[in-house]
């Protein structure tokens, strides 16, 4: 299970929302407690995807709209403020600009490089430009497919 403070929820939207029409990316600070995963804080990255890959032919390799990168610095900088504030890195979110909060295929490869079995993939779906629905999946299966967790937003 994962679960948000008020507080972090509403920043991910914000951030989502002011990212739109391009997918936002950033970390997701708190604890581990037994299953659970308590998520006290955010950390907005910046989405510095520059067109690294081409996927398909037409594809669009600068569009940020259905795909971001997380530089690694950015990962660190994270990991670093966690610390400073007696946290861990518990999880990434993302956006979906005009899509449900359901990970892609794209989603599921760049997952493998973040994190484990117990990480948060946080999808935050985003319509004309307000945030929707929020969804967290567990990577599952060696890497194979994702599964989804319950969200709760406590207190």
């Amino acid at each position: 299970m994962l679960t948000l403070t008020p507080d972090a929820a509403a920043a991910i939207a914000a951030h989502a929302e002011a990212t739109y029409p391009d997918e936002c990316v950033g970390l997701l600070l708190g604890r581990l407690e037994a299953d659970d995963k308590v998520v006290l804080g955010v950390f907005r990255a910046e989405n510095r995807w520059q067109g690294q890959v081409t996927l398909a032919e037409g594809d669009d390799p600068t569009s940020r709209r259905d795909r971001f990168y997380l530089d690694p610095r950015d990962y660190m900088r994270a990991d670093r403020e966690a610390r400073s504030r007696g946290l861990e890195l518990v999880g990434v979110y993302h956006s979906h600009p005009d899509h449900p909060a359901a990970p892609s295929e794209r989603d599921r490869v760049g997952a493998q490089a973040i994190g484990g079995t117990s990480f948060a993939f946080v999808i935050q779906s985003v319509r004309s430009g307000s945030a929707a629905e929020l969804a967290s999946w567990l990577l599952v299966d060696d890497g194979a497919r994702f599964e989804q967790e319950e969200i709760t937003i406590w207190p």
